[in-house]
């Protein structure tokens, strides 16, 4: 699909979408490059990866739980919307002036087929820091085309999980990029910290999000039962 062919898909799809926990969208503006802009919100607070970086040491428990609750409560929204993320990670949640969290960056979003609950792309996306094994491609060596699915955005949010309960990006001990594709591709994930920072139970959840077998991976809304269950 041409690029300018994507950005109207994705400006049809975000207009439809309006909840607490979604970057609404304000408009398009042209001028600004080759192709129209959208214009949203500024959130003063930035990206979570950044947000984390510097705010992570003085962060609460509840705190970063409720960090949790608004991403799986966003993640949920567009499920019950028949609408996949596709590119979730630390760099496409965004952080506003009351540390409430709000997914944004819907580039690889798209809606799923009445028939289907999982849709092919023509290229994979985001970061594979926080993507699922089938999202960066199957088959030999993984030469395949890439699947995105209610169940590949539950398999990033579970690096998600991650990143907030361990204040790091996940794999945060690799550099190379070509490395972590691989270690994500082989089913080897990030390695656990300490139970001081994440329990039993929460590491236990994060492996469900994980599983190879896509079917048994947690719902969004199983997601959201999950982490509002914890103590806040």
């Amino acid at each position: 699909m041409k690029a300018i062919d994507r950005l109207f898909q994705e400006i049809r799809l975000w207009l439809k979408l309006k909840h607490d926990n979604i970057v609404p969208l304000w408009g398009v503006t042209d001028g600004a490059g080759s192709v129209p802009a959208l214009v949203s919100p500024w959130l003063e607070n930035g990206a979570l990866t950044g947000f984390l970086q510097w705010k992570h040491e003085t962060l609460s428990s509840s705190e970063k739980i409720a960090l949790l609750r608004d991403v799986a409560r966003g993640l949920q929204y567009l499920h019950s919307k028949s609408i996949v993320h596709g590119d979730l990670s630390g760099n496409n949640v965004l952080i506003d002036t009351n540390g409430k969290a709000l997914l944004t960056d819907f580039g690889l979003s798209v809606l799923l087929s009445e028939r289907s609950d999982q849709v092919l792309l023509p290229k994979p996306g985001g970061s594979a820091r926080w993507m699922a094994p089938e999202s960066l491609g199957l088959g030999d060596e993984g030469h395949g085309s890439p699947v995105f699915s209610t169940a590949s955005d539950v398999y990033s949010f579970g690096r998600i999980m991650l990143q907030v309960l361990e204040g790091r990006v996940p794999y945060h001990y690799i550099a190379r990029y070509e490395v972590i594709i691989s270690l994500v591709l082989l089913g080897n994930h990030p390695r656990r910290p300490p139970a001081s920072v994440i329990s039993d139970a929460e590491w236990t959840f994060i492996q469900m999000c994980w599983l190879e077998d896509m079917v048994r991976r947690p719902r969004a809304d199983e997601i959201v039962a999950f982490v509002e269950g914890r103590k806040l």
